[in-house]
């Protein structure tokens, strides 16, 4: 999920609020998920079309929300490069725990952050809504080639090509996922022209996703052990 947060001295309450919502939708999956895992309740319907919405509407929020914070922060590879350390950790627990998350959601958003802050610069010199355009439709037309295609090549995961013995817990890969982060770019070009309203709980939320990131499946799972011991 994208955690980057546009650094300066006045913040938009609705990136943060929108961000907030995005991070207990999260939660709310991952416990529902958990409680499916450990036997508490039929798994089944996490595979089902409402719950697919739901995570799809969770990683697609943090990308492009990424992307637009990507465009008004200053420090873009200094915070990729934070969050692919927690990406880092996150593999580590999860290779540990046996069911290895090689590129997920923070792999994802901390390539893509450095990446940007490298050459972003460039993008943002072509046409604004060509390239919105552009952007969206190469990420379904990539999001339905690589998601049904399996090659004999290893090593090509981290660009969405991956072999039939291939398995990551959580995956979603520059291909297609960069150019919704992209897209996410160009909208940040005209994001701070007006804010919204917002509950301050959820841009407080939102504030802290990547630490809220961290730290909620071990709390999670932690809960819900418990609700399989002692129901």
């Amino acid at each position: 999920m994208s955690m980057d947060v546009p650094a300066g001295k006045k913040r938009l309450r609705w990136l943060d609020g929108w961000r907030g919502v995005a991070v207990l939708t999260m939660i709310g999956w991952h416990f529902r998920w958990d409680l499916g895992m450990l036997g508490v309740l039929p798994q089944a319907p996490m595979f089902a079309q409402p719950a697919v919405a739901v995570r799809y509407f969770i990683i697609c929020s943090f990308t492009f929300l990424s992307g637009i914070s990507a465009r008004l922060t200053r420090n873009g590879v200094r915070r990729g490069l934070v969050t692919l350390g927690c990406a880092a950790v996150v593999t580590l627990v999860t290779w540990l725990a046996g069911d290895p998350a090689w590129f997920g959601a923070l792999h994802l958003m901390g390539c893509c952050m450095v990446l940007y802050g490298l050459w972003g610069k460039h993008l943002q010199r072509l046409p604004e809504l060509p390239a919105l355009g552009a952007y969206l439709a190469l990420f379904l037309i990539f999001h339905s080639i690589c998601y049904g295609v399996r090659v004999s090549v290893p090593g090509l995961w981290m660009f969405g090509f991956r072999t039939p013995t291939f398995y990551s817990s959580d995956y979603y890969p520059l291909l297609p996922w960069g150019f919704l982060f992209l897209a996410g770019t160009v909208a940040g070009g005209r994001a701070g022209s007006r804010d919204l309203p917002v509950p301050g709980f959820l841009t407080w939320i939102g504030r802290r996703a990547l630490w809220i990131y961290m730290i909620h499946q071990p709390v999670l799972l932690g809960i819900v052990w418990l609700i399989a011991r002692y129901r």
